[in-house]
């Protein structure tokens, strides 16, 4: 007979995220796991299969609940030009943040592991897929509300943006001047004005 799950598996994730999005996947062990979590090694092994196995489940975790928080903005319903700016907004203001000093978590991975691993490559790139689709449809209903001139390539400017996002992530994470990143932030929304 299985056993019963003794402990709450979001909680668990929700945990297990922070530690690897402050340490990274490799300086994370599964001691700070079972540390952060409060689950023993056999409970996250037995719930996830493995430090690899929790830590792309923690990865769709942060895209299914922070990053639909943050980015939320962007993706909500009539989403235009003013979305986008509050956007960008909001990542500079948690940028000074504890949390936001840790960087995007997907950023951080599409900067370490990525390029290791093809699974946690795929959620990286999955992440960014959902940033540039978000962006295009707010800047697509701003082109066509008249918000955005005609001469506007929403494409290119949502690749733009996603990048602008990721680059952001790193300066925050790297403890970057606050007064580099709202300059970033200004030249980049230029090109709505």
């Amino acid at each position: 007979m299985p056993r019963t799950r003794e402990f709450d598996a979001t909680d668990a994730l929700y945990k297990a995220t922070l530690v690897f999005w402050e340490k990274g996947y490799a300086n994370t062990s599964v001691e700070d796991l079972v540390a952060a979590t409060g689950v023993n090694r056999s409970g996250l092994y037995e719930e996830f299969g493995s430090k690899r196995g929790l830590f792309i489940a923690c990865l769709r975790y942060y895209q299914d609940s922070i990053v639909s928080m943050a980015f939320g903005i962007v993706e909500q319903a009539g989403a235009s030009v003013a979305n986008v700016r509050r956007y960008f907004a909001r990542v500079l203001e948690l940028s000074a943040t504890e949390l936001g000093k840790l960087g995007c978590f997907m950023a951080n991975t599409a900067n370490d592991v990525a390029f290791l691993d093809s699974e946690a490559a795929a959620e990286v790139e999955r992440f960014r897929n959902r940033q540039r689709a978000g962006f295009n449809t707010a800047l697509s209903r701003a082109k066509s509300e008249g918000k955005l001139p005609q001469y506007v390539n929403t494409e290119q400017t949502s690749d733009f943006f996603t990048a602008v996002a990721q680059g952001l992530s790193t300066m925050a994470r790297s403890k970057a001047d606050s007064r580099i990143m709202a300059n970033t932030v200004s030249i980049a929304l230029s090109c709505l004005d």
